[in-house]
């Protein structure tokens, strides 16, 4: 018994100190030295963006206007817009209807509506996913043009509805789907002057370039409401949607409401928006930053202050616009502006313009007519 307990009290006090020795010692910490450390290599640098072969309608950027004309025949119409660049239009039906911008009689962007091989390896009224499976769709660009570094960045809608392209010979295009439809309804092929003028995109790295704004005469700015008007109901009519009437009552509204605009603006605009407003017009003979577009409400509330007779009416104002039909394009590739643009119940049109500022006005057409019969 006794060297039973015996041999109990040592077990105990064996445990006892093997137990208790790490708390009263404890062993010594290794020392580690963080800058040891091997961390991987993180990159957040945006993927290169993939350069098709330049095809179609993309060759011509950059080349003169003869060459096109030489192949496409003469214009229909052309006329100076105002901002630089001279506007030539192509095709008397909407199925074969092209503009060209020319600058010192060179082209500097095409617009395309017309499905042809000219448009390969695209096609009108293909889907986002079709386009996916010719090319990557990619949301950051990073160019250089004349010693300045460029880049552009995406957003998720850009990419859905107005992705950008870059060909391999310098040139871009935006392919433009409408909300209603959600298939693609106009390409726009550029050179990178023209992107960097029009840029629907964000800019991080420098600054887009500034337009160039000369005063139009009357019969311009008459070829200025046909070209627009022209490319709304044309988009409309690819939409199933009916075309807007044109009557002359229709732009002595539009006129008469941005008469209204210029002279009450403080009427309907809160202070940061007349701020916002000004810097916009600073910076549009200089570095654009932005463009301006009246809100609906703060469209209603234009229409409600001035005591115009313009029931169910509605629009868009904008500025700057240097180009029309890109900026319809746009319009109709953006939720916000899709929304007042296609309504499904027959309505007029007028547009009013003053250099780089324009003002379209839908009404019902019953208002119109109304109006119409009362002014005889």
């Amino acid at each position: 018994m006794k060297r039973f307990l015996a041999f109990l009290a040592v077990l105990i006090s064996v445990l006892v100190i093997g137990y208790l020795q790490p708390v009263f010692f404890p062993p010594e910490k290794a020392k580690i030295n963080i800058e040891d450390i091997q961390r991987p290599d993180v990159s957040h640098t945006a993927l290169p963006h993939e350069e098709l072969p330049a095809s179609g309608y993309a060759l011509y950027i950059g080349k003169k206007i003869t060459d096109f004309t030489t192949k496409f025949g003469e214009p229909l119409t052309s006329y100076d817009t105002g901002f630089g660049y001279e506007l030539w239009t192509f095709g008397e039906e909407d199925s074969e209807y092209m503009e060209v911008s020319v600058k010192d009689n060179v082209i500097c962007a095409v617009k395309a509506f017309n499905t042809t091989d000219d448009v390969s390896p695209f096609t009108l009224g293909m889907t986002l996913s079709e386009v996916s499976d010719i090319t990557t769709i990619f949301s950051n660009f990073e160019i250089e043009n004349e010693s300045m570094s460029y880049s552009i960045e995406l957003m998720e809608e850009d990419m859905n509805y107005r992705p950008l392209i870059a060909f391999d010979n310098n040139t871009f295009a935006v392919l433009f789907f409408t909300h209603g439809q959600d298939v693609l309804s106009g390409i726009v092929y550029l050179s990178k002057d023209y992107l960097l003028t029009v840029m629907p995109y964000q800019l991080m790295a420098g600054e887009a370039l500034p337009i160039a704004i000369n005063d139009t005469e009357a019969e311009i700015v008459d070829q200025k409401q046909k070209t627009i008007m022209r490319m709304i109901n044309m988009i409309r009519i690819k939409e199933a949607l009916p075309a807007y009437s044109i009557h002359p009552s229709a732009e002595k509204n539009a006129e008469s409401l941005y008469q209204f605009y210029e002279e009450n603006a403080a009427e309907f605009l809160s202070v940061e928006r007349l701020e916002a407003l000004s810097r916009v017009k600073s910076e549009s003979l200089g570095e654009i930053a932005t463009s301006f577009i009246l809100t609906n409400t703060e469209f209603d509330s234009m229409l409600s202050k001035s005591e115009l007779d313009l029931r169910k009416s509605q629009g868009i104002f904008m500025t700057p616009v240097y180009d029309l039909s890109f900026t319809a394009l746009y319009w109709f590739s953006d939720g916000a502006y899709y929304s007042r643009l296609s309504h499904s119940e027959n309505e007029t049109i007028g547009v009013a313009f003053s250099k780089e500022d324009v003002l379209v006005l839908l009404q019902a057409a019953e208002n119109n007519t109304e109006e119409t019969e009362d002014s005889r």
